[in-house]
């Protein structure tokens, strides 16, 4: 009598069932009106040693997935015995109308970066306006090399003595970079702009991962924050490369 099978569970394939079995689902808090919730879903990953490591993200009202949350107990071990249920320590998911949103006293705020060349050449400037939900950003650029530019909000409000004083993009949250990537994006990652032949460079975008007002993506912590032009467009992956720095702008608030 030929023997039975037994069915090997290799770390991939763990990490693997665990995305097929629970995907993407939705978190349901209904009350007597039938109202729902917040959609969520289960991240799951195959670590460097061969566990398999599971969390939850939450989509937020503006359909943005969040930063996964990882419960303290979320490994499973490469030789796990198959077809046992197995938990994670415990999540709390804060309710979305009781997320922070924007300060209704920010809304209508207007701040400017006056945009300077390596030279200290005037190259236009950059307006946002704080909305009830988000940020309008408009550049009104001047100088600019024709073609494409990474265009970025910058976590340090200077450019002086040179552009790198600004230091990296606006992430007070580490997430990761690119509009484009598994792990972006954050808030310093706004799209790429335009230089027509004369050197104007004119675009509107729109943000709700930053504000002008309190809260943890405040544009104005300690350091204040800047608006950097580069000398190439954006990868919108994992390395920006931008290149150089050719345009900067302090963000003052009005």
């Amino acid at each position: 009598m030929p023997r039975p099978r037994v069915l090997q569970w290799t770390p991939l394939a763990l990490v693997a069932a665990i995305a097929v079995l629970i995907g993407t689902v939705a978190l349901i808090t209904a009350d007597d009106s039938g109202d729902s919730g917040q959609d969520v879903r289960i991240v799951a990953r195959q670590t460097g040693d061969g566990r398999a490591e599971v969390g939850l993200q939450v989509r937020d009202d503006d359909h943005m997935w969040g930063e996964r949350i990882l419960p303290d107990q979320r490994f499973l071990a490469p030789d796990s015995e198959a077809g046992l249920w197995r938990s994670s320590s415990v999540i709390t998911v804060e309710d979305a109308d009781d997320s922070d949103g924007v300060d209704p006293a920010a809304v209508g705020l207007t701040a400017t970066a006056e945009m300077r060349g390596p030279a200290g050449e005037p190259m236009g400037a950059v307006t946002i306006i704080q909305g009830p939900r988000g940020l309008l950003i408009q550049a009104r650029l001047t100088g600019v090399p024709e073609g494409w530019h990474g265009f970025h909000i910058h976590e340090t409000g200077s450019c002086a003595p040179d552009f790198s004083a600004a230091g990296g993009h606006y992430n007070p949250t580490g997430i990761g970079h690119g509009v484009l990537h598994e792990d972006g994006h954050h808030p310093g990652d706004t799209v790429n702009i335009y230089a027509h032949a004369d050197g104007v460079a004119n675009a509107d975008q729109y943000t709700v991962d930053a504000t002008l007002g309190a809260g943890t993506a405040t544009l104005f912590d300690a350091d204040g924050s800047a608006i950097i032009v580069h000398e190439a467009p954006d990868s919108y992956g994992a390395d920006p490369a931008a290149g150089a720095r050719i345009a900067c702008g302090v963000i003052t608030l009005h």
